[in-house]
């Protein structure tokens, strides 16, 4: 614990500018000999953020303790995946365990399975950015399917993709296809294909992702004539033997380690933005004979919608009652605009 300690310290005299301190704390399914680890620090124009992957409840209550009051926000991942060590196996629930013991921080929750997906989903979609069909007809491979990979296979069957998948329990990866397949929408032609037996060969995938929680699934055979035009992805860290990836490396094609800190980012940002638009206090304002409401508000009849209530600088809409907008045309809104401005004092525009 000295060392998280010593990262606060260290933190609260880097922050000079005020940036939002965020701390994740996760879980894993994998019991671990050490009851933490420390992830690293990330940081960019709005915010920094670093974290612990703990593998029990006490020391869950140990770190959150430190923290509370430290730093900004804290946000707790909300999938209970911990096996304990005790004679009876349950699952390990942090999320109760920092509502029992945070007294000062703000506590929201993330799904860091869900923030993996969205970064590899993020990546492809970036490579094949200035392809015309972009991931259609692609043939991805998914190996080690379980949440992650039932997730980013969907994804991309979704996105137009030729998607195969395998892991070693035939029932449940028969299960998984069969669901996706199900879940999918009507109008989507593509479908996941079962693999019942390891690909000996990847060379003639567009995408190989591996998301297995097993280490070194991937060997030099199974490399075997691979060139540049293949995208390897390691989402599952350590998927990928050394051996193999000093092959790769012979060959100059690279293995791509998912990244997920841009999804942190994003999703602090949305978290942010959400308790400032639904904030009771700030998302309805009754001024004279005018009622003001933020976006994502289902209005009444006539309710004014502003982009923002505190600082307004557009107005979104007027609420015809049932769910939708009034029509306005420019002569409309000029003298709506008119009217209002009188209340905020300030210049407004219309979308």
């Amino acid at each position: 614990m000295k060392e998280l300690k010593k990262i606060l310290q260290s933190l609260k005299i880097r922050n000079k500018v005020k940036k939002k301190l965020c701390f994740f704390l996760g879980n894993t399914k994998k019991l671990e000999t050490k009851g933490y680890y420390i992830t690293p620090i990330r940081e960019n124009r709005n915010f920094i953020f670093f974290g612990a992957i703990v593998f029990n409840d006490f020391v869950t209550k140990k770190i959150l303790k430190i923290i509370d009051g430290k730093v900004d926000i804290i946000l707790i991942d909300i999938e209970k995946k911990i096996k304990s060590k005790n004679k009876k196996v349950r699952l390990v629930n942090i999320e109760r365990s920092a509502k029992d013991v945070v007294k000062k921080t703000k506590i929201y929750v993330y799904k860091a399975n869900d923030l993996a997906v969205n970064a590899a989903e993020t990546l492809l979609y970036n490579i094949f950015l200035n392809d015309k069909r972009g991931l259609g007809g692609k043939k991805i491979l998914i190996l080690g399917i379980g949440n992650i990979g039932f997730k980013i296979a969907l994804k991309f069957v979704e996105s137009g993709s030729i998607v195969s998948v395998y892991r070693r329990q035939k029932k449940l990866l028969n299960n998984f296809v069969k669901t996706i397949n199900q879940i999918k929408p009507q109008g989507t032609i593509s479908k996941v294909n079962v693999l019942n037996k390891y690909p000996p060969i990847f060379k003639n995938y567009d995408v190989v992702l591996t998301t297995a929680d097993r280490t070194n699934i991937v060997s030099i055979k199974n490399l075997e004539g691979i060139t540049k035009k293949t995208i390897l992805i390691d989402v599952g860290k350590g998927n990928f033997s050394n051996e193999s990836i000093n092959y790769l490396r012979s060959k100059k094609i690279d293995v791509y380690r998912l990244d997920t800190t841009s999804s942190y980012f994003s999703y602090l940002d949305n978290v942010f933005f959400t308790y400032n638009q639904y904030n009771k206090i700030s998302y309805i304002k009754k001024i004279k004979n005018y009622r003001f409401i933020s976006q994502g508000i289902a209005g009444q009849k006539d309710d004014i919608i502003l982009d923002d209530l505190t600082s307004p600088k557009k107005i979104i809409g007027i609420c015809n009652g049932n769910g939708g907008l009034n029509k306005h045309n420019l002569r409309e809104k000029k003298l709506i605009l008119k009217k209002i401005k009188k209340i905020f004092k300030i210049n407004l525009s219309y979308d």
